[in-house]
């Protein structure tokens, strides 16, 4: 079980310092729109593969322009008990994001990839399924961090491949050996990451065929040229082919401006698998619903496994839900075995969890006493 004892942050969004040290393992924090609850979860998201719940530039972490931030967590799992710490240090070019292992700093993130994960909801989730494809993408990778946190390099390796490959066919379109070797980077970063995500909803599928509570069970279809093709074939010949085809659109790209091919394009479906109801066309309660059925079935999967169930970090949970589905949800974090926080507006939606839950209000980044 992973349980959140201590988070201390220093001019991080608007919190010019906080030290705080959760009463239980189930938290609901209260406060009015722009106290910093939102903010609050989001630091501990980021002590997680990626970039966090909201996918924030490095500079506009800090309170009021600040050069430097802190988070820091100490976590018990078990007997065992372990601190994790990031923050940005520097200004302009300079600046740098730095990370903490027990109060040591250590070079990249790596040695923290095993130590945490994180599933979170926030308001903005809520048009996923009525905006572009990048907010669903960003969703996926998200859930596939939490189980192969390597999943974020890759990630990144065929963005930086991909930038670079964009600059050059604007400037050095013949540069034929370069650009052929951005393209075999971008054909083996996008492979692994075309195979995290087909894996990812190959297993999520498993878990999500069962309903939990008042949540629909759902059906998940990656929506992938590049994993379709990892249905037929080896990862080898796929990035084979992927460089051919990444070589075959060199002239629509440079004209375009941009790569129109590759695994920055892929999509997904959501749906009720009992009615077949897209999440595309459901209303905004169904869709409600039917994320947060596939959010807790992602828990149960991660807790498979990688063996201790993800931090839960719910923001606005309850906002759409009926009261029903409001009631199921607060019975079902209940009993989930690692830190939970939930937040809102309000107590009174919570009340059901009054004797379980530790109740804190916030009031612009700080908590009363």
């Amino acid at each position: 079980m992973a349980q959140l004892l201590k988070l201390t942050l220093s001019e991080f969004r608007n919190y010019e310092r906080l030290v705080w040290s959760p009463d239980a393992s189930l938290v609901v924090i209260t406060g009015d729109n722009g106290s910093g609850k939102t903010n609050l979860l989001e630091s501990l998201s980021l002590l997680t593969p990626g970039r966090g719940l909201r996918g924030a530039p490095l500079a506009q972490l800090g309170r009021d322009n600040a050069t430097s931030w802190g988070i820091s967590a100490r976590f018990s799992f078990g007997e065992e008990r372990l601190e994790l710490g990031t923050g940005m240090a520097g200004a302009g070019d300079a600046a740098r994001r730095v990370y903490l292992l027990n109060g040591q700093q250590i070079r990249n993130r790596d040695a923290l990839e095993e130590t945490l994960s994180a599933v979170w909801i926030t308001p903005q989730m809520d048009r996923l399924f009525s905006e572009g494809a990048s907010g669903r993408r960003r969703f996926l990778d998200r859930l596939v961090m939490a189980v192969t946190p390597h999943h974020a390099r890759e990630l990144l390796a065929y963005d930086r491949a991909m930038t670079q490959r964009n600059r050059l066919l604007q400037t050095r379109f013949s540069e034929a050996s370069w650009l052929g070797g951005l393209e075999a980077s971008m054909a083996r970063h996008g492979a692994a990451v075309a195979a995290g995500r087909r894996e990812m909803v190959q297993q999520l599928g498993l878990f999500a065929q069962s309903s939990l509570g008042a949540f629909p069970a759902v059906d998940v279809t990656l929506l992938c040229e590049i994993a379709e093709q990892l249905d037929h074939a080896p990862a080898l010949a796929v990035e084979d082919w992927l460089r051919e085809q990444f070589a075959a659109n060199r002239q629509q790209d440079r004209e375009r401006g941009r790569a129109t091919f590759g695994v920055h394009r892929t999509d997904f479906r959501l749906s009720d698998l009992q009615t077949g109801l897209p999440a595309a066309t459901a209303s905004t309660g169904q869709q409600k619903a039917l994320l947060m059925g596939t959010v807790l079935a992602h828990a149960r999967l991660v807790e498979d496994y990688r063996g201790t169930p993800p931090v839960l970090l719910l923001d606005e949970p309850l906002v759409h839900l009926d009261q029903n589905r409001r009631g199921s949800l607060l019975e079902i974090v209940k009993d989930f075995r690692t830190t939970v926080i939930l937040t809102g507006t309000d107590e009174a939606p919570f009340e059901d969890l009054r004797a379980q839950a530790s109740f804190v209000a916030l009031k612009q980044g700080k908590f009363p006493g």
